[in-house]
């Protein structure tokens, strides 16, 4: 069922309405039960009324919005002392000769400008307007924290959806660098790394604007794209995983692409720099509520592992930061001939 909503305009009418309306029926009850006269009391409150509302909005729209929120202490202070004198003059006017007359003649006794009581009647005005004021700007607070709030994930949204626009590029870059090479070397083996690689782009093209998806895919995407590599490398590359051992993991979710810039970076500085044998291992777990997944390659002596973590990685770390701030663990360790990073985050 659709559910109904007012425009916003509507609403905060509709909002004021019922605080008016409110103060109406408690300010009518309350005092005809202290003075048991239900007739005056109404007509009391009817007199007061239009007055109440008056200096409600006068100082709401000009007192605090037209002066204070914008930082005019002087327009302000002038507003606010100039309706203390005239709301309380209008309110004693509207009791001394409407009010007092018929239901209460003693308080006809003093003279019309009689300051305390003047000063007595812009008070309780002004109570009033301060209580309607105050929510006002509540409700207005609210708002904007409201509105800002989906300002903020507005933002990080199309932030992470340009992080994530990211990796295919760079996909397709080290992608391509590999064709190449095939081409020159192996050129046998072409059809074979095409059709692995209509997979992968199958993959990214379908799968990867979803907010997550199925791990068992992400885990089917990373071994085709490991044995898109392998064809490249042969015989000197050894891939060691635990894939084979997830089904108790099917039915978890991720967001797609989060695990290929680890791969990606283990062949890129490892396999890659090498034409000597080389190894990688590749492992899947869940601890708890976290999934953890590591990635071990070798490194050439030569040629240590370079500090800087490069585009894909430091692309990472930011999608981490949209999807798990302050939820997820990424560390990495490059070690005499061998590099390890573990990243580990929250997966319900």
């Amino acid at each position: 069922m659709t559910r109904f909503r007012l425009p916003k305009p509507h609403r905060r009418v509709w909002y004021q309405s019922i605080f008016w309306l409110g103060y109406f029926l408690l300010a009518w009850l309350s005092s005809s039960t202290y003075v048991e006269d239900y007739k005056s009391s109404l007509w009391c409150v009817l007199l007061s009324f239009p007055l109440l509302m008056m200096a409600g909005y006068w100082h709401l729209l000009i007192t605090v919005k037209r002066y204070l929120l914008v930082g005019r202490m002087t327009g302000f202070w002038l507003n606010l002392l100039g309706g203390l004198i005239v709301f309380g003059l209008l309110g004693r006017c509207i009791n001394y000769l409407f009010f007092y007359p018929n239901y209460y003649p003693e308080g006809l006794q003093k003279p019309l400008l009689y300051w305390p009581k003047i000063l007595t009647e812009s008070l309780e005005i002004h109570l009033v307007a301060g209580l309607f004021i105050a929510i006002e700007l509540a409700r207005h607070a609210l708002q904007q924290q409201q509105l800002s709030d989906t300002y903020r994930r507005e933002k990080l949204a199309a932030e992470y959806r340009l992080l994530q626009s990211q990796v295919q590029p760079h996909f397709l870059f080290n992608t391509l660098n590999n064709l190449t090479s095939v081409s020159l070397r192996q050129p046998a083996q072409m059809p074979r790394l095409l059709q692995r690689l209509a997979g992968l782009l199958s993959y990214q093209l379908h799968e990867s604007h979803r907010p997550v998806v199925p791990l068992a895919k992400e885990i089917s995407y990373l071994s085709d794209y490991i044995a898109l590599e392998q064809l490249r490398y042969g015989d000197r590359l050894d891939v060691q995983t635990n894939f084979d051992e997830l089904t108790a993991l099917d039915n978890l979710m991720i967001p797609p692409l989060l695990l290929l810039p680890f791969v990606e970076n283990a062949f890129k500085h490892g396999a890659a720099r090498t034409e000597t044998d080389c190894w990688i291992q590749l492992h899947v777990s869940r601890c708890v509520d976290r999934l953890v997944f590591s990635v071990e390659n070798s490194v050439p002596d030569t040629e240590p592992y370079p500090e800087a973590s490069g585009l894909g990685l430091t692309n990472l770390r930011k999608r981490l930061d949209i999807l798990f701030p302050g939820q997820y663990e990424l560390v990495t360790l490059p070690e005499d001939s061998l590099f390890l990073a573990v990243l580990k985050f929250n997966v319900n």
